[in-house]
């Protein structure tokens, strides 16, 4: 019996092999199994790494597309720069090449030609102006939300007031309004480089160029604001002056960061107001309430000066 038991030991390892072992048929079979599956994941491998390169290629594409558009916009701004700065420098020439201003002359020396020139002496009679922000419109959610409250002429958000002055002529609207815009860029709350730029007496036009502090908070410990940019122009004829405000720009510095903001990219409502044009978005929202309340507080009070 111990015998018989030890052959049988001996010959398991034997009976396992021979139920293991595979036929050639099988062995194919595995084998083409083994083939299909590799060439499964090779073909997995493929579809992700082109998926892969599909996106980066695309990635590539937008960004390249992104930095010739900034490109294309960087130029264009530099231009329009350029030619301001022509037209200043031309006009600062003229200027000084022109007789020294007599007392009792107008502000403005050589307003009998039709350049534009830039004003010599300041104004300095007072406006009449409100240059404080309105606030009763802060807790009146669908002010702002009004369609066209921001309006948009040719891409870029402008804002224009014609005011009439019956029996007014176009000479002494145009002091009046030389004389508010003047006050206006001397404020408290203006920076460097406003002022205004240029003056046409014989087309009894002026041009200012606006630099200042637009507040959004203020307190004991924090102060909230945006350095406000942009460009007024009054036009003036006899018993009529109209106001224009565009160009507007932000400067918006968060803890060393600035942002330089457009307010067509900013505060229109594709950029300040939620999909449902139910609510405002929280920052471009309060630059979209502050600039409207400034541009009234502009616009009130250039009616108000020529009264």
């Amino acid at each position: 019996m111990k015998k018989t038991l030890i052959f049988l030991f001996m010959c398991l390892p034997m009976m396992v092999m021979a139920q293991t072992t595979l036929t050639p048929e099988q062995k194919l079979e595995q084998a083409q199994r083994q083939l299909e599956e590799a060439k499964a994941a090779l073909e997995q491998a493929k579809a992700a790494k082109a998926k892969a390169e599909a996106e980066a290629k695309a990635r590539k594409e937008a960004e390249a597309k992104n930095i010739e558009k900034k490109i294309t916009e960087t130029k264009a701004e530099a231009e329009r720069l350029a030619r301001e700065a022509a037209a200043i420098s031309e006009a600062a020439n003229k200027s000084q090449a022109s007789p020294s201003p007599k007392a009792g002359d107008s502000a403005v020396e050589g307003s009998t030609s039709d350049a534009w020139v830039v004003p010599t002496t300041p104004a300095t009679a007072a406006a009449r102006a409100n240059k404080s922000v309105r606030t009763e419109n802060k807790d009146n959610k669908d002010f702002y939300l009004q369609k066209g409250i921001i309006p948009e002429v040719g891409g870029q958000v402008v804002w224009t007031e014609t005011v009439d002055a019956p029996g007014a002529t176009a000479d002494q609207l145009y002091d009046k309004a030389f004389a508010y815009l003047t006050e206006l860029t001397q404020g408290s709350n203006q920076l460097d480089g406003s002022k205004v730029a240029l003056v046409n007496k014989s087309e009894h036009s002026i041009v200012a160029t606006v630099h200042e502090k637009l507040v959004f908070s203020s307190s004991f410990l924090s102060l909230d604001f945006t350095q406000f940019n942009y460009v007024l122009q009054a036009t003036c004829r006899d018993g009529q002056a109209t106001l224009t405000m565009n160009r507007l720009t932000y400067n918006y510095d968060v803890q060393g960061n600035v942002s330089n903001l457009t307010a067509e990219q900013w505060i229109t409502d594709k950029y300040a107001v939620n999909k449902k044009q139910t609510r405002l978005l929280p920052v471009s929202g309060k630059f979209r309430r502050a600039t409207v309340d400034r541009k009234n507080s502009i616009f009130e009070g250039f009616v108000q000066a020529l009264k």
